[in-house]
């Protein structure tokens, strides 16, 4: 009878449960601010400006913040837990906008 429960547990994890689809959401958001930000960084690199830092990798930015969501998704009640995941999976956007705003100028 254990293994029917734990087989159903597992089948409604993986169909799509609440969970998934936030963890599934914030990974997406992390995928698309880390494409973001890798062109903002090239952008840049093609008009002369300097990487602060050199040995910037965006595949290794998006396992840094899988790595973390998942953290979070593991630590947090659940109540928080979608609040925590997307704001730390939004902070690639804010590299990205840094990077803009280098581009046009506005930070030296």
């Amino acid at each position: 009878m254990a293994y029917d429960t734990t087989r159903s547990r597992l089948f409604l994890l993986l169909s799509g449960g609440a969970a998934v689809q936030s963890y599934v959401f914030a990974l997406l958001l992390v995928l698309a601010g880390t494409l973001f930000d890798y062109a903002t960084t090239v952008t840049g690199l093609s008009l002369g400006l300097s990487e602060s830092n050199p040995q910037y990798s965006p595949i290794w930015a998006f396992l840094f913040f899988a790595w973390a969501i998942a953290l979070l998704f593991v630590a947090l009640p659940r109540k928080i837990r979608k609040l925590g995941a997307i704001g730390l999976a939004l902070s690639p956007y804010l590299a990205a906008a840094n990077n803009v705003l280098v581009i046009l100028g506005f930070i030296v």
